[in-house]
């Protein structure tokens, strides 16, 4: 299985919107159509990135990152922060969110070289997706944050090998 990550533009919603995920997923994440609509209403869209993961020419995944002044209340400076990572229900199981974590601490690496921390809040909840990320390298930072939509979450942080 050989992953690659390609950038998405902030209009691009209807490449991935066959992307969907199983109904326990889907009460964790943010439908696609609102993403998108943050991702356009944005100020500042040079600081947050959308990607698809693509296997094979197919997209199989998507997430986006923030940096700098797009950042969540949550993270200190000097991160970038992990949002809206999902894998379609039909491609789960086979290794592709795992391969895409590393491709983005890479991505992360080689493009914003001073960035050392890859950051995300998981809900507390969200029992499966935590052992996911911890299992991506992720570990549990101890802070938690309140989200009014999702209720309480758990940061987790990986750290970023310099290239």
């Amino acid at each position: 299985m050989h992953a690659t990550l390609k950038t998405l533009s902030h209009f691009d919603r209807v490449r991935v919107a066959h992307l969907k995920l199983e109904p326990e997923q889907e009460q964790f994440v943010d439908p696609l159509d609102l993403v998108f609509s943050e991702l356009q209403g944005n100020g500042r869209p040079d600081l947050e990135h959308p990607f698809s993961i693509v296997v094979r020419h197919q997209i199989v995944g998507f997430f986006v990152l923030r940096e700098k002044a797009a950042l969540p209340e949550w993270a200190p400076p000097g991160v970038i922060t992990l949002h809206s990572f999902r894998v379609g229900r039909g491609y789960q199981g086979n290794g592709y969110g795992r391969a895409a974590t590393g491709l983005v601490s890479q991505w992360i690496s080689t493009n914003r070289p001073f960035v050392r921390r890859l950051m995300l809040a998981v809900e507390e909840d969200n029992v499966t997706a935590r052992h996911f990320y911890l299992a991506s390298g992720f570990f549990d930072t101890g802070a938690t944050y309140y989200d009014k939509n999702f209720g309480l979450q758990n940061v987790l942080e990986r750290e970023i090998n310099v290239a």
